[in-house]
């Protein structure tokens, strides 16, 4: 069925499985963070698709700092 969809559903649906995961992510931090920031959780969130040194370097947050 995919092979035959046209190339702007293909996007789509690579889109909308992105947004899935992100969310499905998100809900993970949320569980095992229930009290940060929403600010904190999307550091922690870029933290899963960035090496720790880039996201020290490029946000000042150490993921696995226990003071967040």
């Amino acid at each position: 069925m995919l092979r035959n969809a046209p190339a702007s559903k293909k996007i789509a649906l690579t889109f909308d499985l992105i947004q899935a995961s992100r969310l499905l992510v998100l809900a993970g931090l949320r569980r095992r963070f229930p009290t940060a920031s929403e600010g904190e959780l999307r550091l922690r969130l870029i933290s899963k698709l960035l090496a720790r040194e880039d996201v020290i370097r490029a946000f000042g947050f150490d993921p696995n700092a226990a003071n967040h």
